[in-house]
């Protein structure tokens, strides 16, 4: 891929690749030269992230950088907003009937439901008053603290869910995997579900979440690119964890971060340093210089030169 024909879509995932955890809530010095560095070359970034769009103003908006063109995958492709001024082009939901049948399963497997609202409904993360394990707890601790935008429930199953965005939970791996068997053999092809991996936990505990079945980071940088008119041979996906698979796979470049786990790494084009080493700056800052994509065609994983 050469960078001398034209701009760029640089498709930048956010926990794991521009911050070290789910925790953080402040982008780097480095990470914001780098990306608006990407801009003024000409080149159009995307956030793409598992984040809802509440969770994703509380960081953008925190760090002081929040530029108002700036396309956003969000829940890992279930909302989109691209364009100038921005807007929402897809938002894929969940009916009511399958939220409550979500929520019965993710209940049956001894599993703590979250249901993300619609941001239309003021983008409300729902849960269930009830003990949680330590990693769980601390994503509500912080997102009640940051974000705010919690209700807690006694029962999720007994509201009158007409629609949502999302089903999920974290837990550990083995819990996460049968949750997850279930969820598709009794809703086959209405759902899909995402298993990444925490960022905590040392690699026990793992992200459920169910969406509707046409979302995903790909089909929504799609739409992006499409509303762009940017073809997607020229885009460059940044991601670190499962959710950006279905990004690498779409675009024309892909790049996996050092701290990625091993099959997403051998997932990828190219391999980037670690994010706590700003191995996606380092990348980022290529772009602005033109000095990366290589104008060579897809090629086993390496570290980039950059």
């Amino acid at each position: 891929m050469s960078t001398g024909n034209g701009r760029l879509l640089v498709a930048v995932d956010v926990d794991g690749t521009l911050l070290n955890t789910e925790f953080d809530d402040v982008l780097g010095g480095r990470e914001i030269a780098a990306l608006e560095a990407v801009r003024a070359a000409g080149h159009t970034v995307a956030l793409c992230t598992g984040r809802n769009l509440p969770s994703l103003i509380h960081l953008l908006e925190g760090s002081g950088w929040f530029p108002d063109d700036l396309p956003l995958v969000l829940l890992n492709g279930a909302v989109v907003h691209a364009g100038a001024p921005r807007r929402e082009l897809a938002c894929s939901v969940l009916e009511g009937p399958v939220v409550h049948r979500l929520v019965a399963l993710f209940r049956e497997h001894g599993t703590v439901p979250m249901v993300y609202g619609l941001d239309s409904d003021g983008g409300v993360l729902h849960h269930e008053s009830r003990p949680v394990n330590d990693v769980l707890g601390r994503y509500l601790a912080m997102r009640r603290r940051g974000v705010g935008r919690l209700e807690a429930v006694d029962d999720l199953l007994a509201r009158p869910w007409t629609r949502a965005l999302e089903v999920g939970t974290i837990d550990r791996r083995e819990p996460v995997q049968l949750l997850t068997a279930a969820v598709h053999k009794v809703l086959g092809g209405a759902v899909r579900v995402v298993n990444t991996r925490s960022l905590l936990g040392e690699g026990a505990f793992w992200w459920a979440e169910a969406f509707h079945r046409d979302t995903g980071k790909g089909a929504a940088l799609a739409l992006v690119a499409a509303d762009l008119g940017i073809p997607l041979s020229r885009a460059v996906a940044i991601g670190d964890n499962y959710n950006d698979l279905d990004m690498f796979a779409a675009c024309g470049t892909s790049v996996a971060m050092g701290n990625s786990p091993d099959d997403v790494r051998a997932a990828a084009d190219h391999l980037a340093g670690d994010v706590a080493q700003g191995g996606a700056a380092v990348v980022l800052e290529a772009i602005a210089a033109g000095t990366f994509p290589p104008s060579s065609p897809r090629q086993p994983p390496k570290e980039p030169k950059l």
